[in-house]
C-alpha cells in the first residue's frame, strides 16, 4: 500500500506548479502496481456483492445510523456526515458485520468529495479482511488510490465502474445504492471542476486531447467537452486544436475560486441523488 499522498495545493503558486507537473508522459508508462489491498483480477461489474445485511439477530449501530447518514448525504451536509459516520464506525460492537459498509461507503465518498484523501484511505484500512474483500470495498479502495496519485484516466474509469456496480439490481438495498451513486456522481463533478480550474490557472493554452485527458472525456466526446470549455470562457482554434482561456484569474480570484470549488461540491450530492430518484 502506498504512503499518504502529498497534501493538495493551497496557494496560487502551488496550484500552478501542481497543474504543470500533471502532464502525462509521452511514452506509454509501465503498468502501475495495484494497492496491496486489492485482490480482484476481474472487472468490478463481474463481481458479486455479498448481501449487506446484519449477521446478528439485533439491529447493529450501523443500521440504526444509516437513516441519519442518508439524510445528511441528501442535504449535502458532508462535514456532519463524516462526524456521525466516524463516531459510529469507531464505536460499533460488530466491526466485522457487513452492515458496517452502510457507514463506511458514504464516509469514504464524503472524504473523497472533500478532497481529504488520507482520511478516506484510513477508513478503508480499518476494515477487517472479511469486509475489505467485498467488491464495494475494493472499488472504493481503488478509486481512493487513483485519486491520491492523480491518475486522471483511472479516476474517471473507476468512478464509472463503481457507479454502475452500485446501481445493479443485484447490489441490494436500493436506498444505499442511490446514496452511493449520488455521491460518486458528486465526486466526479467536483473533481472535474477543480481540475478545470487548475488548468485555467496554469496554462495560457492547452491542446484539446490533453485537456480531454485531464477531464475524463474520450476522444469521441470532443464536441461535448468543447461545450463545457465554452461555458467556462475558453476559446478554441479548430485549425490548431488548441484551447485558450479568454481571461486569466488574478491572484485573489485564484485562491477564492479554488476554495469555492470545494465548498460548491457539498451541494452536488443532493442534486445527484435527486436526479437518480427522478
Amino acid at each position: 500500500m502506498t504512503g499518504p499522498p502529498t497534501p493538495p495545493p493551497s496557494s496560487a503558486v502551488e496550484i500552478e506548479d501542481a497543474a504543470r507537473s500533471m502532464l502525462p508522459p509521452q511514452a506509454a508508462p509501465a503498468p502501475a502496481t495495484e494497492p496491496s489491498m486489492s485482490t480482484a483480477s476481474q472487472p468490478l461489474l463481474d463481481e458479486t456483492q455479498p448481501p449487506i445485511v446484519s449477521q446478528t439477530k439485533q439491529s447493529t449501530i450501523y443500521e440504526l445510523l444509516f437513516p441519519s447518514i442518508s439524510d445528511l448525504a441528501r442535504s449535502g451536509s458532508l462535514r456532519e456526515l463524516t462526524e456521525v459516520a466516524e463516531r459510529g464506525d469507531l464505536s460499533g460492537d460488530f466491526d466485522a458485520d457487513p452492515t458496517r459498509l452502510l457507514l463506511v461507503g458514504p464516509l469514504v465518498l464524503a472524504y473523497l468529495i472533500l478532497d481529504e484523501l488520507p482520511l478516506a484511505r484510513h477508513v478503508l484500512t480499518r476494515l477487517p479482511e472479511g469486509l475489505a474483500s467485498f467488491p464495494l470495498s475494493q472499488g472504493l479502495f481503488q478509486l481512493v488510490a487513483s485519486a491520491s496519485e492523480r491518475k486522471y484516466s483511472d479516476i474517471y474509469r473507476r468512478a464509472d465502474e463503481l457507479h454502475h456496480f452500485v446501481l445493479q439490481p443485484t447490489f441490494g438495498n436500493p436506498e444505499f445504492s442511490q446514496i452511493l451513486a449520488g455521491m460518486i456522481t458528486s465526486f466526479v463533478g467536483g473533481f472535474r471542476k477543480k481540475t478545470f480550474d487548475l488548468l485555467a490557472r496554469a496554462y495560457t493554452s492547452i491542446p484539446l486531447p490533453l485537456a480531454q485527458w485531464y477531464l475524463g472525456y474520450p476522444a469521441d466526446q470532443a464536441e461535448e467537452f468543447l461545450k463545457v470549455a465554452f461555458a467556462s470562457h475558453w476559446a478554441y482554434d479548430s485549425q490548431s486544436h488548441i484551447l485558450t482561456p479568454t481571461t486569466r484569474p488574478t491572484s485573489y480570484e485564484r485562491n477564492t475560486v479554488y476554495t469555492q470549488s470545494t465548498l460548491s461540491a457539498l451541494h452536488l450530492v443532493a442534486d445527484s441523488v435527486a436526479t437518480l430518484e427522478a
